[in-house]
């Protein structure tokens, strides 16, 4: 029993690693873009359809370095810490992107009660960038398995 919890331990701290450096990559080329963009404005709208976004790449660094944590901690019982904050803070800024998207379609709604014509662009370029293929909805979205097996072992400790 003790050697499938260990396996299954390291299991989740891999695939927690792997969300640390997809989050750490496309933090990078965010901030880097939108670091550009601060110093020459409207020179580049994004890097391999990510979109130049340099907030929103220093929230995708943060959320790295805290999946990231699971490395340091080499998949010990202690690194399930890290991921409970990466998880949370991953469903926060996906939730926030997402939001904005529904906004955008909201937006897009109201006004075309006041005549204008419904189009579909604000689904994939909205206010946020990418709209609803900005990579920080898809990764928190890939962060729901974690999240369950987070719950679980929260529920086992208690």
């Amino acid at each position: 029993m003790a050697k499938v919890e260990s396996r299954r331990i390291r299991g989740v701290a891999w695939y927690a690693a792997i969300l640390g450096i997809a989050y750490l990559i496309i933090g990078a080329i965010e901030f880097a873009a939108g670091l550009y963009n601060l110093f020459l404005p409207g020179a580049i709208e994004g890097i391999f359809g990510v979109p130049a976004d340099l907030f929103g790449g220093f929230s995708s660094l943060v959320i790295g370095a805290a999946y990231s944590g699971v490395l340091l901690r080499r998949g010990k019982q202690e690194s399930i810490g890290f991921q409970m904050v990466a998880v949370l803070l991953s469903f926060v800024f996906g939730g926030l992107y997402l939001l904005i998207v529904c906004a955008d379609g909201l937006g897009t709604l109201i006004s075309t009660f006041e005549g204008e014509e419904w189009t579909w662009e604000w689904l994939v370029s909205g206010s946020a960038g990418n709209g609803i293929l900005r990579p920080e909805i898809w990764l928190a979205a890939a962060s729901l398995p974690l999240a369950y097996v987070m719950l679980i072992a929260a529920r086992k400790k208690t």
